[in-house]
This record gives C-alpha cells, sequence and structure tokens, in this order.
C-alpha cells in the first residue's frame, strides 16, 4: 500500500512542486520554459536523493526508539547530500545553461530553497511512516487485549474448571482426617493461586518473584497429589528476581508439562525452573509420554509466543528433542525495554 501511495506522491508531487517553485521565486514576470525545466529538475534530484536517504535508514533503523538516531542521521546525510548537488548542478547548469546561471550573492538563497525541497519530502515520507507505525500499533494493541483474553480463558479453563477442584477438593478431604495443619496449608495455598489469577490475570507484567511465589503456591497444591512423584528444582540468580515476565507464563508452562508427562512412583517426574546467561527464565523437563495423551491444543504455547513477540523483540525458544522438552522465556528489563 505505500509503495503505491509513493508512486502517485513521485508521478504527481514532483511536477506539481516544481512549478510551484518556478513560481514562487518568479514572482515578477511569468516562468519561462526554462525556469519550468530546471525547477522540475531540481526537485525530481532532490526527490530522489532525499527519499533514497529516508528509505535507507529507515531499513537500518527499525526500532521506534531508534527514532531521533534515525532522524538525526537522515537529515546529516540529506544536508550533505544537498551541498554536493548543488555544486553539481551549479556546475551543469553554467555550462549548458548560461541565461541560467546563479548569481554568486545567491549560492545561499538556493542551497536553502534545495535544503528545503528536501526537508519537504523527509517530512512527507517520515508522516507516512509515523502515521503507518501508528496504525500498525493500533492493531497490534487490539491483537494482544484478544490474545490476553485468550490466555486469560485458557488459564482460568486449566485452574478453575471442576476437574481441577474436583482433584483440589478431594486431595482437601484426604488430608484432613490425617493432618489438620497440612490440610490448613493447602486451603491457604488454593487461596493464593486463586487470589493470583484473578488478580494478575489483566495485567501485562508481573515481577518475576511474585511469579514464583504463585507457581510455588501451585506446584505445593501438586504436590500433595503426588507427594515423592513429583520434584521442583529451582536455581534463579537473584539479579533476576526484580526482571518482568508476563503473569501466568511459569503456570501455562508447568501445565503443560503435567499434562504430557506420566507422574508415578515408578516415573517420577522432575521439572527444573531457573534462569540462564542470556536474562531467560527456562521451564525444562525430561520427557516421559503418556501413552494416551490428552488432545491439546497448544494454546498454551502459542499464546505465550504471540504475547511475547508485542512484549518484547526476544524471542521465546522451544526445544523438544527425543530426550527432553524445553522452553525459554526472555526476562524484561523494564528500564530497558520500555524505554
Amino acid at each position: 500500500m505505500f509503495k503505491l501511495h509513493e508512486r502517485y506522491a513521485r508521478i504527481f508531487g514532483i511536477p506539481a512542486l516544481g512549478i510551484f517553485l518556478a513560481f514562487l521565486f518568479c514572482p515578477e514576470t511569468l516562468p519561462s520554459g526554462g525556469s519550468f525545466l530546471k525547477s522540475i529538475t531540481v526537485v525530481f534530484i532532490f526527490w530522489q536523493g532525499a527519499s533514497s536517504i529516508v528509505i535507507f535508514f529507515r531499513n537500518k533503523f527499525t526500532k521506534v526508539k531508534q527514532t531521533t538516531k534515525r532522524i538525526v542521521y537522515t537529515v546529516f546525510v540529506i544536508l550533505v547530500y544537498t551541498i554536493v548537488s548543488d555544486i553539481l548542478m551549479r556546475m551543469v547548469f553554467d555550462y549548458f545553461f548560461p541565461e541560467l546561471i546563479y548569481d554568486i550573492e545567491s549560492l545561499l538563497v538556493h542551497f536553502t530553497k534545495n535544503f528545503f525541497i528536501s526537508m519537504l519530502v523527509m517530512m512527507l515520507y517520515e508522516l507516512t511512516y509515523f502515521y503507518t507505525l501508528w496504525n500498525s500499533a493500533t492493531l497490534e494493541t487490539e491483537k494482544l487485549k484478544t490474545q490476553q483474553i485468550v490466555s486469560q480463558l485458557e488459564s482460568l479453563k486449566n485452574q478453575i474448571s471442576p476437574h481441577f477442584l474436583f482433584n483440589s477438593l478431594n486431595t482437601l478431604v484426604a488430608i484432613i482426617p490425617e493432618d489438620r495443619e497440612q490440610a490448613i496449608k493447602f486451603t491457604e495455598r488454593l487461596s493464593d493461586v486463586y487470589r493470583y489469577i484473578l488478580h494478575y490475570k489483566d495485567k501485562e507484567l508481573v515481577v518475576l518473584s511474585t511469579e514464583l511465589d504463585f507457581i510455588e503456591s501451585y506446584l505445593f497444591l501438586l504436590k500433595i497429589r503426588y507427594p515423592e512423584n513429583l520434584k521442583v528444582n529451582y536455581n534463579i540468580k537473584k539479579e533476576a528476581l526484580k526482571t518482568h515476565i508476563a503473569p501466568l507464563t511459569l503456570q501455562i508452562l508447568v501445565e503443560n508439562v503435567i499434562k504430557h508427562n506420566v507422574i508415578s512412583k515408578s516415573a517420577p517426574l522432575t521439572i527444573d525452573i531457573y534462569t540462564d546467561n542470556k536474562n531467560r527464565v527456562i521451564v525444562r523437563n525430561y520427557l516421559n509420554l503418556k501413552s494416551i495423551a490428552k488432545n491439546s491444543t497448544k494454546m498454551g504455547l502459542e499464546n505465550i509466543h504471540k504475547r511475547y513477540q508485542y512484549l518484547t523483540d526476544k524471542t521465546v525458544e522451544v526445544v523438544n528433542d527425543s530426550s527432553e522438552f524445553l522452553v525459554a522465556v526472555p526476562l524484561i528489563i523494564m528500564n530497558l525495554e520500555n524505554n
């Protein structure tokens, strides 16, 4: 769409601006045919040059946070291009059109006019580009809202489903006669899980330490159901605790592991949750897939991928080989990612 607009802008904009400038700088008399030709030629040269420079730096500095750098570089190179082109054009016109020769005292005036043409073209391209970015950002925001709703529904479906609640209540009923204190802890953790989901389900980001507190409560409930058969190892760097993550990310990943792997006395399941040197949090397990796996919509991992495409330019990595399944999620540092 943008290329089509650019083509029409060139076809109609170059001659129109050339004719306008010919009249603007010849206020006393009607411009001659040579003046029209010179003016249109000048506009063509600086339009082509300025637009090429703008597009070059637009492709080089693609991020929104690089806008200031892109514009500074663009203006500087256009300035240099205008100076060099103005000198070369003066030489050409002096040779081929001596009757249209520039006066020496008007050198600054003509340079200013040519630089004005280049800046006008740059503004046209930048305004079009900013409108495209704004429109894309608006559409992306709407997509994210939809994706958040889907993600929330997926998490709530996993957590507040009758199946989950039934298992949790059965576990609670079973441990009340045997260990009253454990039953109280179980009830408190169950409450923590629901409270977290209701509080953070509408948030874009949450501190990693808060997400880890939640996942510990969630895993506490699962460990009561699988006392010796479920083991979780944590290795989280201290400096990573203040970074951010999309809420319910770890729950979705752990739920995915539980859903697809055998958990039994003869085949205990171990889940590793740790951070690496690439500023990522990783959930890993060795595969022991169920022979009759539950139907998977793969919505959980898809939701995580799409949410992080919006939140950061870093990607979510999934490793699925014959022995292990690993998902590495980028941690977000607020003062760097959101500048």
